[in-house]
């Protein structure tokens, strides 16, 4: 298997990435001593122990002690808790099993098999797109230097829902619905935006049922919109609660809701220029306008089932708002827009535009990962 594996560039540029960053991460840490002490408010570790290894401890961060709360003790652990569906939790208390019950080592290492995963389908669905090496390595290169990309191999749901959507959209391409279907359940069970992944599901196969008339291709969306629904059904019917709980938990973790499209941009920009927050809020901004024009390109250049799944989440990222941080995690969101990529792939045929992306892609990554291992909010 692992010979298998050596074939792909991606396999090697991954764990390069995975290594590098780790160490770095832990060289700053080194470097600049940070209180971790818990705090309801500024580190709030929701009753998980706190991690001693200093290798493990900076990835033990924001919604990674989510994660792991509702791992070790379910979804009574604290009140928002039904902010996420169940898999990943779940996943990590399973593997949990194999690392001592220790459900930080045990994130860890799903996510870092999903980015593995992840960034080697990439690489093989640009390559299926394009038929070119040097386009399917440039938008693998991009998408494992980009300035949040350590959150794909972070305790977050990021590459297990990366991994699904890419190997859906590719299998949708290949009109193998079976496939399709499969993956799109995977995303669409690995949190609560997932459920968006129906709407490129539901498209192709639409396409395909006008030519063929073939009713069992609406099996994939099928297996799709029952795992979106899933777990709202649990929340009502298993634990009582209203079936829309998950999506109000998640709504109460940030005091958020929804407006009109942009409204949540004008508010980021208002924290801007009064002082709450100012960088945070303004990389939420330029992340958000700056995928905002490469959607318009996706929807231009690429086949129109990247398009829908690409502005089915940009749509959500315009009309959601929350309090202190309007635009929310907005450059850590935008990783899984992985059409952005291809584009981008095309633009970098050009020399100087192919390094300027990757020594702003690499600044931002050295930056953004120092900032997640001092506790910083960056997403």
């Amino acid at each position: 298997m692992l010979s298998n594996l050596a074939k792909y560039p991606a396999f090697f540029g991954a764990i390069f990435v995975w290594g590098f960053i780790w160490s770095w991460m832990r060289l700053i840490r080194w470097f600049i001593p940070v209180d971790v002490t818990p705090n309801d408010i500024l580190r709030p570790y929701m009753g998980v122990t706190p991690e001693t290894n200093p290798w493990l401890e900076i990835w033990q961060r924001w919604d990674v002690l989510h994660y792991q709360a509702i791992a070790e003790r379910g979804y009574l652990a604290f009140d928002t808790a039904l902010f996420t569906p169940p898999l990943y939790p779940f996943l990590m208390k399973i593997f949990g099993v194999f690392f001592d019950n220790n459900t930080l080592l045990s994130g860890l290492f799903i996510s870092g098999l999903c980015f593995i995963a992840s960034v080697i389908s990439i690489e093989k669905l640009a390559q299926y797109e394009f038929g070119d090496e040097a386009f399917s390595q440039r938008t693998m290169i991009y998408l494992l230097l980009f300035p949040t990309s350590f959150f794909l191999f972070a305790p977050y749901t990021e590459s297990l829902f990366l991994l699904g959507s890419i190997l859906c959209l590719l299998a949708l391409r290949k009109k193998n619905w079976g496939m399709a279907g499969l993956w799109g359940m995977l995303a669409a069970a690995s949190r609560l935006t997932g459920a968006l992944i129906f709407f490129p599901v539901v498209w192709c196969v639409w396409q395909d049922w006008k030519e063929n008339r073939n009713w069992q291709v609406w099996f994939a969306p099928f297996l799709v919109f029952c795992v979106s629904i899933s777990f709202s059904l649990y929340a009502w019917l298993g634990l009582g609660q209203s079936f829309f709980s998950p999506f109000q938990a998640q709504s109460q973790r940030f005091h958020g809701g929804f407006s009109v499209p942009a409204v949540n941009i004008i508010k980021a920009l208002q924290q801007v220029f009064t002082g709450n927050y100012p960088l945070t809020n303004l990389f939420d901004v330029i992340f958000i306008v700056v995928f905002f024009w490469l959607g318009i390109l996706v929807w231009k250049q690429l086949p129109k089932v990247y398009a829908i799944y690409y502005w089915s989440f940009m749509i959500l990222y315009l009309t959601r708002i929350a309090d202190v941080y309007p635009l929310l995690s907005m450059t850590r969101y935008v990783l899984i827009l992985f059409p952005a990529f291809l584009i981008l792939a095309r633009y970098g045929e050009n020399s100087t535009t192919h390094r300027v992306i990757i020594y702003l892609f690499m600044l931002g990554l050295l930056f953004f990962s120092a900032q997640f291992s001092l506790w910083g909010w960056v997403g």
